[in-house]
């Protein structure tokens, strides 16, 4: 049954003056049914007082009435920071990023979380702190309220911020293994896109579109709300008041030249560098749609808010793709970036994005040489041709021994343990503009179907002795074969690209996290004893070898939350 929620357009300060209002109405939630709460099958708000800690009476969900065919959540929407306002706002934003990622244009299908449950619990107010994060134990996302110069700031009443940690819970779903990663570009991976998923949903809004666009006299390629992530948290964070966000996508961070990765920053910071070189792709693909619209619409808004729309769509498409074709395990940019070109190259013969991509990764510093994130899609093959595809999905006997017998292939080691992750099938549909770029058109439909076959194994690495109790430790690799459901071909096969040789990046995250305070090495003769210090993070011994879990618990929204 689908109904109408209310969300908080941007920041509350930034939408009085961007926007000149507070709220919009979104009509496109349809799930099998509501309670109070809000809550549904999927997601949860339990909304905890912070001052009592005790929990608040939820928004009442109306059914709709005589002659009407939406239902709605009772909501005072000039009263925007009342608790059934927050409720509804945080709720409304979390499900429109859900559903951003699940369109049949994007990932085709709906996201299963990595906890074993099935609703995603929202807290609202879940304390007094200038933070928000997402946590996988808890099974919740869970936004934080401040004092800033007289004033309070509730880190759920920012879109930008409740897009983001939605990103990370839904990201988790997609790769868990980044959740447990020693690589600081894994990391970063994850805060890059949470922060990219977060522009995506201001694009989202037509008022702040028009808006935006209207300052800026059609362009995205200045710092605005688009590329600000966080504004008014940013500028309350910040004593002098002069801040204008926590980040900013438009930038030209870089890796360093010939550096090594051991000197790389920490994960915001390194964040930066996939998030901004993505942020300029979009920047490009817009200018290019603009063009292509100019002399079909009536005026210069429209040309640019349909370039947007366009263009946002088809960034969606390649770079969320991306994250499906991602082998598990540690990974980087560079492993990103060929996730996102064999997903666009599997599906599309036009190579223009991919030779922009290919030549900004070197740019950046990401990748030396352009011929480092090449890949090889459609390719036959006789042992998947002739692999009976649903019972790889139905039954997991049938897909561990479809990886044993093509160990080779997969690239797993003779000697290694695997496991089979859960296969997903993919049924999506790429809506493209219409021939010749016509922005009347809807466009015509290319239908996917895969089937995305991960299997991950570890690896037994060196560690430094000043890096804890053991000689050791184990760290997560691993393959992603992604098969033409129809055509039964090898559209694309990744494993990490230079896996060993960021070992010493792993050294260093390790050493930061000792350094920092955040996590405890538990001594050899504790047999399985968690290192954990009241962050979340463990460091567990088991006959002798190391292994660190929960690292993504350092991705709140702004560093150090428990240092």
């Amino acid at each position: 049954m689908r109904i109408r929620v209310t969300q908080m357009i941007q920041d509350p300060e930034i939408s009085k003056l961007s926007v000149g209002r507070l709220v919009e109405d979104w009509t496109m939630l349809d799930e099998d049914h509501y309670l109070n709460g809000p809550i549904t099958p999927r997601v949860a708000v339990v909304d905890l007082n912070p001052n009592t800690e005790k929990l608040e009476a939820g928004a009442v969900y109306l059914t709709p009435e005589k002659g009407q065919t939406l239902g709605r959540y009772k909501v005072d929407k000039e009263a925007v920071t009342s608790n059934h306002f927050i409720q509804v706002s945080v709720f409304a934003t979390v499900y429109r990023t859900m559903y951003m990622y699940e369109q049949k244009d994007t990932l085709g299908r709906k996201i299963t979380w990595a906890f074993d449950a099935p609703q995603l619990l929202v807290v609202p107010r879940a304390g007094w702190m200038a933070n928000a994060y997402y946590e996988r134990r808890s099974h919740s996302l869970q936004f934080f309220s401040f004092l800033a110069r007289g004033k309070t700031i509730h880190t759920s009443l920012s879109r930008d911020i409740v897009a983001h940690e939605t990103a990370h819970a839904l990201i988790d779903g997609i790769d868990p293994d980044l959740y447990d990663a020693l690589d600081p570009q894994s990391l970063a991976l994850h805060e890059g896109i949470a922060d990219l998923t977060a522009m995506l949903m201001a694009f989202s809004s037509g008022s702040l579109s028009q808006a935006v666009l209207d300052q800026t006299h059609g362009s995205i390629e200045t710092s605005t709300d688009f590329s600000s992530i966080g504004e008014q948290f940013g500028r309350a964070l910040d004593p002098s008041g002069r801040a204008g966000w926590l980040r900013n996508l438009l930038n030209e961070d870089k890796l360093k030249p010939n550096g090594r990765a051991a000197d790389e920053p920490e994960e915001h910071e390194l964040s930066q560098v996939i998030s901004g070189v993505l942020y300029r792709f979009m920047c490009v693909l817009h200018a290019h749609f603009k063009q292509e619209f100019a002399a079909q619409l009536p005026d210069d808004f429209s040309v640019s808010g349909k370039a947007l729309a366009v263009a946002a769509s088809q960034f969606k498409r390649m770079v969320l793709r991306g994250l499906d074709y991602l082998p598990p395990g540690e990974v980087t940019f560079a492993d990103f970036g060929r996730a996102i070109l064999a997903a666009d190259q599997a599906a599309f013969d036009d190579d223009t994005w991919r030779v922009w991509l290919r030549e900004n990764f070197v740019a950046r510093g990401i990748v030396k040489r352009e011929s480092d994130l090449d890949v090889t899609t459609n390719v036959e093959n006789k042992a998947v041709s002739e692999v009976d595809l649903r019972g790889l999905v139905d039954s997991p006997w049938a897909a561990y021994n479809f990886a044993d017998k093509n160990r080779d292939l997969l690239g797993i080691p003779m000697d290694a343990q695997f496991e089979v992750l859960k296969r997903v099938v993919v049924d999506g549909r790429f809506e493209l503009p219409g021939a010749g770029g016509d922005p009347k058109s809807d466009g015509a439909g290319v239908p996917v179907k895969e089937l995305l076959f991960k299997v991950r194994w570890s690896i037994v690495e060196p560690n430094p002795p000043e890096l804890g109790a053991s000689r050791d430790r184990r760290v997560q690799t691993g393959a992603t074969l992604v098969i033409d459901w129809n055509e039964k071909r090898i559209r694309s096969l990744l494993r990490p690209l230079n896996f060993k040789g960021r070992k010493s990046a792993r050294d260093e995250m390790l050493r930061r996290l000792i350094e920092r305070g955040v996590v405890e090495v538990s001594e050899p003769d504790e047999k399985a004893s968690g290192g954990t210090i009241g962050t979340g993070i463990d460091a567990v011994v088991t006959d002798d070898i190391l292994r660190v879990h929960n690292t993504a618990r350092l991705l709140h929204i702004v560093r150090d939350i428990d240092e």
